[in-house]
């Protein structure tokens, strides 16, 4: 989890356990994170449903009941997802987690589920064509363990679901984005010579193409910054 001062920090923090803790979670959830995963890799499974009872599982995991808002009415029936989704309200998180899962399942969204982190080109290319990578690290998930040391597999997958809310967004300009990665995409070449030789500009740069999702002026702006 990020930790900041020695304590954890994020818009997940209330959902996240210790470090220590993830290979005990791991071993309660084997069965059901092997069974996802052979819906993942026999495509037996929708991966937005696949996603929807991968965030649902450790939710529920670590929280239990209270995983969800208190409405006063029963909990609805999963039969239909969407239904469900339209309904509960998640604890501890942005309600930018449920409305992704939502659109996604919907078919409004276009996101694509992967079992690997993107490179940044990558990204930069799925974005200028429209669409944004959600990983799922299965390995890390059944052993417990830790994404470039900062995240869990499940708070990552939180993490990529929050930013494709920001690109998706009617008011985040989901048009101008793409128009912005495009035309980025468009002088890679240019760019990528200057990340040969200046470190910092690539980690900079590097972040606005695969870790920024925003305003299409703020990219912009951002961009002209450190080109400066």
């Amino acid at each position: 989890m990020p930790v900041r001062d020695g304590k954890p920090y994020g818009s997940f923090r209330k959902m996240l356990v210790p470090r220590g803790e993830l290979p005990k979670e791991a071993i309660r959830l084997k069965e059901k994170l092997e069974t996802l995963r052979t819906n993942f890799a026999n495509d037996t499974l929708a991966h937005s449903e696949i996603l929807i009872r991968f965030v649902l599982m450790y939710m529920e995991e670590r929280k239990g009941r209270l995983s969800f808002l208190k409405t006063g009415r029963p909990l609805p029936d999963r039969s239909d997802l969407n239904s469900f989704l339209m309904e509960v309200r998640f604890y501890g998180m942005p309600d930018t987690v449920r409305q992704t899962l939502l659109n996604w399942n919907l078919g409004n969204w276009d996101l694509r589920l992967i079992d690997r982190l993107p490179s940044s080109f990558e990204m930069l290319t799925s974005q200028a064509e429209g669409y944004r990578f959600v990983t799922i690290d299965w390995d890390k998930a059944l052993q417990g363990e830790m994404i470039e040391d900062i995240r869990d597999v499940w708070e990552h997958v939180l993490h990529d679901l929050a930013h494709a809310f920001m690109f998706f967004r009617e008011e985040y300009e989901h048009e101008g984005q793409v128009l912005f990665f495009k035309e980025v995409l468009s002088d890679y070449p240019i760019y990528e010579e200057r990340t040969k030789r200046d470190e910092v500009f690539r980690s900079k740069f590097e972040y606005c193409i695969s870790d920024m999702n925003s305003h299409p002026a703020h990219l912009r702006l951002y961009l002209r910054a450190i080109l400066r």
